[in-house]
């Protein structure tokens, strides 16, 4: 059993990091592409890739002997990862937030799988952020209308499941529209999942995927979150219940019974090889933590006080890790800037500072495995116990959800380059009585 001074926090720092790039390596799309190809039994005629593992999966697959250099296909990835490839028609576009690029590859897609007929396979790669990629109005919804409910959605505190039971009514190709305009073709489709529990229908809002929310439900949501104020968003409302709007696939349809799906990746194969380069580094037991849900800053004050009885009930040294996606409520307070990960990792500071006894040395690494943690150029955060932390101004900076200014301030923003995967978010932490 290797022990540790309470000085050694520069190690823990490279043992952290070490831990975050052996999850990225875990839930890389090459190789888990790859591998999967070289298993279809049906030849591909054509490809189209949309999230922010894009590129990388469908260069991994063209790659295979099983489809080859020449299958045609589209690719709609953010601008971190976008390579133009010969042969492929190739789109960046915006994420969180969509733009006018992404109306384009919709229109590009859209004309590829109506192209498609019975004697076709498509390859469907996808993977998360794909909903903001592709963002498919609905007609008579802007580009505008539609940037208008992302941006409520991402202030609502809502879970990616409930925003994307109501991104899938607003969509021409979410919920199963997209299966539905390729039918009668096949489709296999490998999916990276950077949402809770893997469920097919919230990854990129499930293009292939029937929508198991009942539309009345979807409708709670909205008028719950008050986005049935927004004219464009009852007067669609109003069109689903009426019938003269078409409502997202369901399960069981025969129109989107031509699908396969298998989920190569998921957050819970991060976590374990963050916690296996643990071990290894710190030569003791480790563990996963659960699921990171709900409010980011109450996941990080939750998080440090259960590290912390940890290492007081065992009298040791404790780490772990834990994963999955938080939200952030805004509500009026919208200037601030920040991502999920970064107010976790300050608030888990902020509870530190606040207890009577806390460990005698901490440290939390939490980051979003694209590399981006929201509208930042930050993956996410990393502070220690030995930094210096003012406590007044990181709660003015939780209380106005403006965690990014605070940590560039104190040279605790975590930045690793552009992942080509896109898994959720993790954080790992480590402490010692």
């Amino acid at each position: 059993m290797m022990s540790w001074k309470p000085d050694d926090l520069q190690g823990w720092h490279k043992k952290a990091r070490s831990a975050f790039t052996a999850a990225l390596d875990a839930g890389h799309p090459a190789s888990l592409t790859g591998d999967a190809v070289a298993k279809l039994t049906a030849p591909v005629t054509a490809i189209i890739a949309i999230g922010k593992a894009a590129t990388a999966m469908a260069i991994a697959a063209r790659g295979s002997r099983a489809i080859g250099p020449n299958v045609p296909g589209i690719i709609v990835t953010n601008d971190e990862n976008f390579v133009v490839i010969d042969g492929m028609d190739c789109h960046a576009s915006a994420h969180p937030v969509p733009d006018e690029r992404g109306l384009a590859a919709t229109l590009a897609v859209t004309q590829m799988a109506k192209g498609l007929t019975a004697d076709d396979h498509l390859l469907l790669l996808i993977s998360g952020g794909g909903s903001a990629l592709l963002p498919a109005p609905v007609s008579g919804v802007s580009l505008a209308e539609k940037q208008q409910l992302n941006e409520a959605l991402l202030a609502s505190g809502m879970d990616i499941h409930q925003m994307n039971a109501i991104r899938r009514l607003f969509s021409t190709l979410k919920g199963g529209r997209l299966a539905r305009l390729v039918y009668p073709a096949k489709i296999t489709q490998f999916l990276l999942s950077d949402v809770p529990e893997d469920r097919l229908e919230s990854i990129a809002s499930g293009p292939a995927v029937g929508d198991p929310v009942p539309l009345e439900a979807a409708v709670s949501l909205i008028v719950d979150a008050g986005l049935d104020k927004l004219d464009f968003v009852a007067r669609h409302v109003e069109a689903l219940r009426g019938g003269s709007a078409e409502q997202p696939a369901r399960p069981g349809d025969a129109d989107i019974a031509h699908v396969t799906s298998q989920i190569l990746a998921s957050n819970a194969l991060c976590q374990d090889a963050a916690v296996r380069s643990l071990v290894t580094a710190f030569d003791s037991a480790g563990e996963t933590l659960g699921l990171l849900a709900g409010e980011a800053s109450e996941c990080g004050r939750e998080l440090a006080k259960r590290i912390t009885a940890q290492v007081n009930h065992h009298g040791r040294m404790a780490y772990g890790v834990t994963g999955g996606e938080t939200t952030v409520t805004l509500g009026s307070l919208s200037g601030g800037k920040g991502g999920r990960s970064q107010e976790l990792a300050l608030a888990f500071a902020d509870e530190m500072a606040a207890m009577v006894q806390p460990p005698a040395q901490w440290l939390i690494l939490a980051g979003g495995t694209d590399g981006r943690d929201g509208p930042t150029d930050a993956a996410g955060a990393i502070i220690d116990s030995n930094s210096f932390f003012d406590q007044l101004a990181a709660t003015r900076a939780l209380a106005s959800h403006n965690s990014y200014h605070y940590l560039a301030a104190h040279d605790q923003l975590l930045r690793v380059p552009s992942t080509g995967t896109n898994l959720g978010d993790l954080a790992i932490v480590i402490a010692l009585p």
